[in-house]
């Protein structure tokens, strides 16, 4: 993972999109929380993603909405947690 728009595409995978409505695609500052694209079941599905594809644990303490706000918040705490060292 090595930029906030891979993230997106990741993060738009993971989202289960209404029947009939077509993905949107995302970008570093769409409000994910507020337009009601993320629940619980996404979130870790978004978790174990980054863990599986790109070798980043987010630890329980990480996993809060605050950080899944939009991807750019997301990204910021993963730049946090790796030093802004990625795979």
């Amino acid at each position: 993972m090595n930029s906030v728009e891979e993230l997106c595409t990741l993060i738009s995978s993971k989202i289960t999109w209404a029947r009939g409505e077509d993905p949107q695609s995302l970008t570093a500052d769409t409000p994910l929380l507020e337009l009601g694209l993320l629940d619980s079941l996404a979130i870790m599905e978004i978790v174990s993603a980054l863990d599986k594809q790109a070798g980043i644990v987010l630890p329980e303490t990480e996993i809060v909405a605050a950080n899944f706000r939009s991807p750019k918040a997301l990204w910021t705490a993963i730049e946090d947690l790796t030093g802004g060292a990625r795979k």
